[in-house]
C-alpha cells in the first residue's frame, strides 16, 4: 500500500520539483541576487508591485488598519482594492519569512513557487485523467511553463489564476461525476479572493469546461439537469462567500477603472490574424515590444500541439464531443483576433499593456484535449497520423520561416529549436507503445526540454532592475525619510526631487504623494493635472512643486540628492527645486539633504465655505492656484503668478514655422535647440510652463548648462522650477529636441509674488487643527472656527470617510473636485474621521449567509456530511 501511494505522488512532487529547478537554475544562470546583481524585478514588477509587497508586509505586521485606507497612497485613499487585485494571493506570506531588506529575494522565492505549484496542479489534473509516470511530470511542466505563464511572470498577481485552474477544472469534474460540489466551489472561493480580474477570466472559461464535460460523460436528463443546478449554486456561493471583498471592491471599480468601460463595440475590428499568431507556437516568441501591444502568448510545446492536432483525428472520441471541442477552439481563436471577444474576456475594458491576459486557458485547453488524444493511442501514432501531424508542423514552420520578418521576436535558431522538437516529438509518438516505457519517459523529458527551452529563449529577451539600483536606492530614501520625520514627525507628508517608483511611499511607509495602480480614481489625476503636476490614467506623481502647492498639500519635508552623493548609490532624478533655499535646511545623510518647509499648512485647517464653490480649469496650473487660495481666504483671486519676459527663441540646425521648430540636422553629432534667455531682478521664485506635448521625452532642458528635469509622462501643462541661484545673473534655458519636431507655444515663463503669497499661507497656517491622533485609518483633531466655515483638508474626498464633529455625525463635503472639507460653525469642535471601505457591511453580511448556505447544504447532501 506504501509503495502503491509513493508510486502516485512521486510523479507529482517531480510535476512541482521540474519547473522549480528549471527557473532556478536559469535565474542562477543568469546571475539573479544573490548569485548576482540581477534580478526578477521586470517593468511593473520593478515599478510598482515590490512597493505594494512591502506595504503588505507593514500591515499584517503591526499596521492592520492599512487593509481598509492607505495614508501613503498619493495622498491618501481606500486600500481594499489593492488588496484585491494585488495583494491577496496566499503566496504573499512568503514575503513575511524575508526581511524588508531581501524582499527582490522574497519575490524570486515566491516566483519559483507558483511556477512549481502550476506544474503541481497540472500534473494532479493530468494523473486525475489516467495518466501516470512521465506523463504527469511532462504536462505539468508544459503547463507551468507555457508561453502565457513565462510571459507573465512579472505580473505576479495573475499567476495565481494559473495555479488554480485545472483544480477548479478537478472539482467540476468531481461535481459533474460524484456530485460533490465543495472541491470547485472550494478552489473557485480562493482564486476570487486572491484576484478578482483574473477570476472573472476563469468564470468564463469553466462555464464552457463545464458544457464540453457534460457532453463527454452524457449523463441523463435528469442528472444533467442536477449537474446544473450544482454548478451555478456552487459559482453563486463561491461569490457570497468572497462578498465581503467583492461587494466594497466593486464600489471602488465603479470609482476608478469602471469608469473606463467601453461603451461601444467595434464590431468589424480585428486586431490580429490566424497567420500572425503561427509564431506563438515557438519557443521564446516574446519580446519587449510584446509587452503593449502584441499576439497572445499560447505556446505549449511541440508534443502538446501535436497532441491538439490528433484529438480531432481521434475516432474513440465521439464526433459530438470533437465538433463542440472544434467550436469552442474556434472561439478561443476569435477571442485573440477579434475586438469584441477580446474586450469580453477582460471585462469590457481594453486592457493597457500585456494584451491576451486570458490566454492561459487557452493553454489549459490546447494540452487538455493534447492529453485526451494521445492517452487513446497507448500503441502510439498510425501511419496516417503521422502523416496529417507532419503535414500541419512542416506547414506551420515553412510559414513562419518564410515570413519570419513579421515575426521580430522570433530568432532563426528558435524556428530551428521548435522545428527540431517537433521532429523528435513525432519520431517518439510512433514509436511508443505499451511495451517500450523507455519512449513514454523520452516523451516526457522531451516535453520538459521543449517547455526549458522556451522558459530561457522567452526571458533572454527581457531587461531587469539590478538588485544593487533598487537595494541602494530603497535604503538610502529610508535613511532620508527617518531623518526627516525624526524632525516633521509622522503626520505629515514629504516631497522629494528623486523618484525610482511611483510608489516609494508604499515601500518606505511614510506620507508621500505620488502612486501608480490600475485602481486610481480619476478625479486624482485631473486634479494633479489642473495644479501642473504629471498625471495620467493610472499615476500621479508630484514632480514639479511650487510654494503654493507644497503648502496646500501638507508637504512639510523635502529630500533632494546631494551633490557630494556617491555615484555607486542609484539616485534618479525627476525635478529641480532651487527655490528650497528658501525652506529651513536642518540635516543630510549620506546620500540627500534634508529641508523643513515652514510655510506647509496641516492636513487640516479652517477656511472659507467659498472654497466649495471654487472650480479649477483645465490647462491653466497658475491661474487654479490662485483660485484656491483666493477660494481658502474667501475673498477675490489674487494675481500671485505674473508673466514674464522670455528673449528668444533662438534656433540652431532647425526652422521655425509659427510655433513650431523642426530638426533639419545632416550628421549625428549635430542638436537641434531652441535658446531662451531671462534675467531676473527679485529673488522671487520662477516657473517655465512647457505644454502637455513635450511628454514622453519631446525634448530635454538645461540651465546655464544644469540638467533641468522633464518627467517623461504627463497629460496636462508643467510648471519646471526655473528659480535663479541670485538675481541679477542672465539665465540661458536651452531645449534640445529628442524627436523630429516640437511646439513651443505654451512655453511661458512665470514669476510668483513670494511676499504676498507667503502672507496668505501663513494666514491660513494660523488656522490649522491640532491633531490629537492618527491610527490607519482615523484621525482626530480639534479645531476653532471664527465663524461659519469648513474644515479644509488636504485629504481626498471619499465615500468611506465617516465624521463626527462634537460627536455628531457630520456629512463631509467635496471641494476642488477631490479634497475632503468639513463643514462647521463658529466655536472649538473635536473631529473624528474613520474609514471603512463602502459596501463592505454589506458584503460580510452576504458571505455570512453564504457560509451559513453551504453549511446546510453540506449537511443535507448524501455525499456532504455522510460521506466515508
Amino acid at each position: 500500500m506504501q509503495e502503491s501511494k509513493w508510486r502516485n505522488q512521486r510523479p507529482l512532487i517531480f510535476a512541482f520539483l521540474v519547473p522549480v529547478v528549471i527557473m532556478a537554475g536559469y535565474f542562477i544562470a543568469v546571475k539573479v541576487w544573490p548569485f548576482g546583481n540581477n534580478s526578477v524585478m521586470t517593468v511593473d514588477m520593478g515599478q510598482q508591485y515590490i512597493d505594494y509587497y512591502s506595504y503588505y508586509r507593514q500591515t499584517l505586521l503591526g499596521h492592520s488598519g492599512q487593509f481598509f485606507y492607505a495614508f501613503n497612497k498619493d495622498l491618501g485613499g481606500d486600500a481594499l482594492g489593492i488588496w484585491a487585485y494585488y495583494l491577496m494571493s496566499p503566496f504573499n506570506l512568503i514575503t513575511l519569512v524575508f526581511p524588508k531588506t531581501m524582499l527582490d529575494l522574497a519575490i524570486t522565492v515566491m516566483t519559483l513557487l507558483k511556477y512549481g505549484a502550476a506544474g503541481l496542479a497540472m500534473g494532479w489534473y493530468v494523473q486525475k485523467q489516467h495518466a501516470r509516470g512521465s506523463w504527469v511530470v511532462g504536462f505539468g511542466t508544459a503547463y507551468a511553463l507555457c508561453g502565457w505563464m513565462v510571459a507573465n511572470q512579472l505580473n505576479l498577481m495573475w499567476l495565481d489564476a494559473a495555479v488554480f485552474l485545472p483544480l477548479i477544472a478537478l472539482g467540476c469534474d468531481r461535481l459533474i461525476k460524484q456530485r460533490r460540489p465543495f472541491m470547485m466551489l472550494g478552489w473557485l472561493l480562493l482564486a476570487m479572493v486572491s484576484n478578482y480580474y483574473m477570476a472573472y477570466m476563469l468564470v468564463l472559461f469553466l462555464i464552457a469546461y463545464f458544457g464540453f464535460r457534460l457532453l463527454e460523460v452524457r449523463l441523463t436528463r435528469r442528472q444533467t439537469w442536477r449537474a446544473v443546478r450544482q454548478f451555478a449554486a456552487s459559482g453563486l456561493l463561491a461569490a457570497g462567500l468572497a462578498a465581503w471583498l467583492l461587494l466594497p471592491t466593486a464600489f471602488q471599480l465603479a470609482q476608478s477603472k469602471g469608469t473606463y468601460t467601453e461603451t461601444q463595440m467595434q464590431w468589424t475590428h480585428f486586431e490580429s490574424s490566424p497567420l500572425k499568431l503561427l509564431g506563438k507556437f515557438f519557443a521564446g516568441a516574446y519580446s519587449f515590444g510584446q509587452m503593449p501591444s502584441g499576439e497572445a502568448n499560447i505556446f505549449v510545446g511541440s508534443i502538446g500541439l501535436i497532441g491538439f492536432i490528433l484529438y480531432f483525428c481521434t475516432k474513440e472520441i465521439r464526433w459530438q464531443e470533437r465538433l463542440a471541442a472544434g467550436l469552442y477552439s474556434g472561439f478561443l481563436l476569435l477571442s485573440i483576433t477579434w475586438a469584441p471577444l477580446d474586450l469580453l474576456w477582460h471585462g469590457m475594458q481594453f486592457p493597457v499593456w500585456y494584451p491576451y491576459r486570458f490566454s492561459f486557458v487557452i493553454c489549459f485547453w490546447l494540452l487538455m484535449l493534447s492529453l485526451r488524444a494521445l492517452l487513446r493511442r497507448p500503441k502510439g501514432i498510425t501511419i496516417t497520423e503521422l502523416l496529417i501531424a507532419l503535414g500541419v508542423m512542416t506547414a506551420l514552420t515553412l510559414t513562419v520561416f518564410l515570413r519570419r520578418d513579421h515575426y521580430s521576436y522570433l530568432t532563426t535558431s528558435a524556428i530551428g529549436i521548435t522545428a527540431g522538437m517537433s521532429v523528435a516529438a513525432l519520431m517518439l509518438l510512433s514509436l511508443h507503445g505499451p511495451k517500450r516505457r523507455a519512449f513514454t519517459i523520452a516523451i516526457g523529458v522531451l516535453m520538459v526540454v521543449d517547455a526549458g527551452s522556451n522558459a530561457v529563449l522567452t526571458l533572454n529577451q527581457l531587461s531587469d532592475i539590478s538588485h544593487s539600483d533598487y537595494h541602494t536606492y530603497t535604503e538610502a530614501l529610508r535613511a532620508g525619510i527617518n531623518t526627516l520625520q525624526a524632525k516633521i514627525g509622522t503626520n505629515s507628508r514629504i516631497g522629494k526631487t528623486v523618484l525610482r517608483s511611483k510608489n516609494d511611499s508604499m515601500q518606505i511607509g511614510y506620507l508621500g504623494t505620488d502612486q501608480f495602480s490600475s485602481m486610481l480614481e480619476p478625479a486624482e489625476p485631473q486634479f494633479y493635472g489642473e495644479l501642473g503636476q504629471s498625471a495620467g490614467d493610472n499615476f500621479v506623481a508630484y514632480t514639479n512643486g511650487t510654494f503654493i502647492t507644497d503648502a496646500l498639500l501638507n508637504i512639510t519635508g523635502y529630500l533632494t540628492p546631494r551633490l557630494s552623493a556617491p555615484s555607486s548609490v542609484f539616485m534618479p532624478q525627476i525635478a529641480a527645486r532651487p527655490d528650497l533655499h528658501h525652506y529651513d535646511y536642518f540635516r543630510h545623510t549620506k546620500v540627500l539633504d534634508a529641508y523643513r518647509n515652514p510655510y506647509a499648512l496641516a492636513l487640516g485647517y479652517t477656511a472659507s465655505e467659498k472654497i466649495l464653490k471654487t472650480k479649477l480649469l483645465p490647462q491653466t496650473p497658475t491661474v487654479n492656484q490662485e483660485r484656491i487660495l483666493g477660494g481658502l481666504m474667501g475673498g477675490s483671486t489674487p494675481d500671485l503668478f505674473t508673466v514674464e519676459p522670455l528673449a528668444g527663441p533662438a534656433i540652431q540646425h532647425g526652422t521655425q514655422s509659427g510655433s513650431v521648430v523642426t530638426k533639419t540636422v545632416l550628421t549625428s553629432n549635430e542638436a537641434t535647440t531652441v535658446t531662451y534667455t531671462f534675467t531676473t531682478a527679485t529673488t522671487d521664485a520662477y516657473y517655465l510652463q512647457i505644454g502637455a506635448n513635450f511628454t514622453d521625452n519631446l525634448t530635454s532642458l538645461t540651465q546655464n548648462g544644469r540638467s533641468v528635469p522633464i518627467y517623461d509622462t504627463f497629460r496636462d501643462r508643467l510648471l519646471l522650477n526655473v528659480t535663479p541661484s541670485a538675481p541679477g545673473i542672465k539665465q540661458t534655458l536651452v531645449f534640445t529636441l529628442n524627436k523630429d519636431s516640437a511646439d513651443f507655444a505654451d512655453v511661458k515663463l512665470f514669476r510668483l509674488d513670494l511676499a504676498d503669497t507667503l502672507i496668505r499661507l501663513n494666514t491660513l497656517k494660523a488656522n490649522s487643527w491640532h491633531l490629537t491622533a492618527r491610527g490607519d485609518r482615523s484621525l482626530a483633531a480639534t479645531v476653532v472656527a471664527k465663524a461659519k466655515q469648513v474644515v479644509m483638508t488636504s485629504i481626498p474626498y471619499a465615500a468611506g470617510w465617516h465624521v463626527k464633529v462634537d460627536g455628531q455625525t457630520v456629512k463631509a463635503k467635496k471641494a476642488l473636485g477631490f479634497m475632503l472639507a468639513i463643514p462647521v460653525t463658529k466655536g472649538e469642535h473635536q473631529l473624528t474621521m474613520t474609514y471603512t471601505p463602502p459596501y463592505f457591511w454589506a458584503g460580510v453580511g452576504v458571505s455570512v449567509i453564504a457560509l451559513l448556505l453551504c453549511g446546510l447544504w453540506w449537511w443535507l447532501l448524501p455525499l456532504g456530511r455522510h460521506a466515508q
